[in-house]
């Protein structure tokens, strides 16, 4: 199996249902505002702009772990938690405060800069916040409409919108926690690896991959080895996700390196320095988080962070969450084909620098 192939197949697929879906929402909106129409096909050009479509392609194996067939159904209900994903990006966007995403605006900036443009100066900043409030909420009520007329056994239909409501339910207590994390003074390495949990792991693979079973008939023992991979999975993913944000390409992630610092999060690549480094390293640390670096103050943050061996036990703890994943999978008793390409994934989540 050519994991590469078998991710770019499924991803133009996934972006032909999301782009002909949201094209009927601009027609929609269109009906009632030109105002609607404009924000309604904005919010069609950020979810198509870019992304790997991991979450509805593990969406999609979930599924294919326990039943063939039906793809272009499965394939429609999966764009759901790619418009769950769009929700969250633009209202975590405001939260961060970044001003990039995938390489081009995020949403409220994006109003900011129309606001500007056409309405003006006054209070642009939080005419941008609103309309990307506005807009998260819209995609989120998208994203429940697509699974709630997923065709499927109404039964099935029922069980899994209740799961992606517990899914976005999860993410905001991650993201309380997250929020908190910046303001407290103390701040322990459990605590990080909880809000990776219900904040990422829940909606990058466990949920998907839950919901998209759910759809499949899965009885609770296949939920349980589903959650058994998607957590570990999903920690790994966050802590590779947080090395790329310190380490990575600017062009490849599509956002500023080293953002995690000015907006101040203590992630385990910080934590783990922090434990390890000398006074005038650990303090030169703290004066930065949550505030903005020159890129020869982010290189010295860096050096902290290898000299420390902060990058290294990172690394293990992604390599070691990759094996307890690949591990619940081989034990399972799901369809061939699926068990091989949810083992070869981990792999390529590992490796993946964007």
């Amino acid at each position: 199996m050519d994991i590469n192939a078998v991710i770019a197949s499924y991803r133009a697929k996934i972006n032909r249902h999301l782009e002909s879906f949201l094209a009927n929402k601009v027609e929609e909106a269109a009906r009632i505002s030109p105002y609607v129409r404009d924000l309604v096909a904005n919010a069609k050009e950020y979810t198509l702009r870019g992304g790997k479509r991991l979450r509805p392609i593990f969406f999609i194996y979930g599924y294919k772990c326990l039943s063939a067939g039906n793809e272009e159904a499965i394939i429609e209900a999966a764009i759901s938690i790619e418009l769950m994903q769009s929700y969250l990006l633009i209202h975590d966007d405001i939260m961060d405060e970044d001003e990039l995403r995938r390489g081009k605006p995020t949403f409220h900036a994006l109003y900011k800069e129309i606001c500007e443009r056409e309405f003006g100066h006054a209070k642009s900043d939080r005419f941008g916040e609103n309309m990307a409030i506005i807009t998260g909420d819209l995609l989120e009520s998208y994203g429940e409409e697509v699974l709630a007329s997923a065709d499927f056994d109404a039964q099935y239909v029922r069980k899994a919108l209740c799961k992606y409501l517990q899914v976005v339910r999860n993410v905001g207590y991650g993201q309380i926690l997250d929020v908190l994390s910046e303001r407290r003074g103390h701040i322990t390495t459990d605590d990080v690896l909880r809000i990776h949990k219900l904040k990422t792991a829940s909606y990058t693979i466990e949920g998907p991959l839950q919901i998209g079973a759910i759809l499949g008939g899965a009885e609770e023992e296949d939920l349980d080895v589903m959650r058994d991979y998607g957590i570990p999975l999903g920690i790994a993913f966050q802590i590779q996700d947080d090395i790329l944000g310190m380490f990575g390409d600017k062009n490849k992630i599509g956002k500023p390196v080293g953002s995690d610092i000015r907006e101040g999060k203590k992630t385990l690549l910080i934590l783990y320095a922090l434990e390890h480094s000398n006074a005038d390293e650990r303090r030169f640390i703290q004066k930065k988080l949550g505030n903005r670096l020159t890129e020869d103050e982010m290189q010295m943050i860096r050096d902290i962070v290898i000299r420390t061996g902060s990058l290294d036990y990172s690394i293990g703890l992604v390599n070691a969450n990759i094996e307890k994943a690949k591990r619940a999978m081989e034990n399972s008793k799901f369809r061939t084909e699926a068990k091989e390409f949810l083992i070869k994934i981990c792999d390529f989540i590992a490796r993946r620098e964007y």
